[in-house]
């Protein structure tokens, strides 16, 4: 709605210097004024934060049919002729009309807004009646493409929120874990030649259950949302954060080195480190780590993160624990003997 405003004043800017640059400046200037004093009155209505945008759908289309209900009354009372421009007017109104009111008013407003074009027509000394007639005919056809496109906006938007839902933990808002396994499958697809470069963790909420059953589930949720939010917030490009189940997150790290995978879930376990929530203690994570070059398949890279996570669980919690990132002679890192990290300066 601002951008339109803006452009109305855009153009009623340039139309006004344009008739002022004309034989009578001072005449020919006069009839452009009022539309840019209108156009910038919107512009102005569009900046206030308590203007609803209803409310200024509603007012534009009052607006531009008192606008041109006058231009009609002026083309009564000097037989002047029938201008595209007041044909033009016309057809904005629907547009307008069509596109942010409901069906039956705004067939109203068009409707009397044609009956105001006949009633200048019949006065006027050049009715340009094919013009007339070819607005009649092109009034329902802009009904009926506005129509057919909000219709094909609001199942646009109705797709997207069921693809959401369908992908999305409600809670969280990461991926799901259907979502999150055809995310895997992928990425272990796109780097079937280098599988060195993906790589997967499992992370797991330390002591969760302990939070659930001391403070609540409701604060349990509000650490389930906070600690995927600092792990979102890690992630590499292209990467993944999904809800594997219950506290336990899955996160996908392609395209990275192991310097540079064990560095960011180090970086993650920091984060959530330092996460303040009010009335619950100190929240760390574990996390188990694998690349994909380790497991024959993505069911095996899952499972040996997973086993990961225990050893790092069983070595204390708040660390990660992944393969060794020691480099062989060819500079490649050697598949390793899976090595405790612990994460804690």
């Amino acid at each position: 709605m601002q951008l339109l405003a803006a452009l109305a004043t855009a153009v009623n800017g340039a139309v006004l210097l344009y008739l002022w640059l004309q034989a009578d400046p001072q005449r020919q200037a006069d009839r452009a004024l009022p539309a840019l004093l209108v156009s910038l009155t919107l512009l102005a209505l569009t900046l206030w934060p308590r203007a609803t945008l209803h409310s200024l759908h509603r007012l534009s289309v009052l607006i531009l049919l008192t606008w041109f209900a006058s231009n009609v009354y002026n083309v009564t009372l000097t037989a002047r002729p029938i201008t595209s421009g007041l044909l033009i007017h016309l057809i904005l109104i629907a547009l307008f009309s069509f596109t942010w009111l409901t069906v039956r008013p705004a067939a109203l407003l068009v409707a009397a807004g044609y009956a105001l074009l006949i009633a200048a027509a019949l006065t006027s000394r050049q009715p340009d009646v094919p013009g007339v007639i070819l607005t009649a005919f092109t009034l329902p056809v802009i009904w009926y493409l506005t129509q057919h496109g909000l219709t094909v906006n609001r199942e646009r938007i109705r797709n997207e929120t069921l693809q959401t839902l369908a992908t999305t933990d409600p809670l969280t808002g990461i991926l799901n874990r259907r979502a999150g396994q055809a995310a895997l499958d992928t990425a272990a697809a796109v780097h079937a030649h280098h599988p060195q470069h993906l790589w997967a963790a499992l992370i797991d909420i330390d002591h969760f259950k302990r939070v659930n059953d001391d403070l609540g589930h409701q604060t349990g949720d509000t650490v389930l949302v906070a600690v995927a939010g600092a792990l979102q917030a890690a992630l590499p490009p292209g990467g993944a954060a999904i809800r594997w189940g219950g506290e336990e997150f899955l996160l996908l790290l392609p395209d990275q080195t192991p310097e540079q995978a064990h560095t960011r879930l180090h970086d993650m376990l920091g984060r959530v480190r330092t996460l303040r929530l009010p009335g619950v203690p100190p929240v760390t994570i574990s996390a188990g780590l694998a690349t994909l070059r380790e497991a024959p398949s993505t069911l095996a890279l899952i499972d040996l993160a997973d086993r990961r996570l225990y050893e790092a669980k069983a070595a204390g919690r708040d660390r990660l624990t992944g393969p060794s990132i020691a480099r062989n002679k060819d500079g490649l890192p050697d598949t390793p003997a899976t090595t405790p990290d612990d994460a804690r300066p």
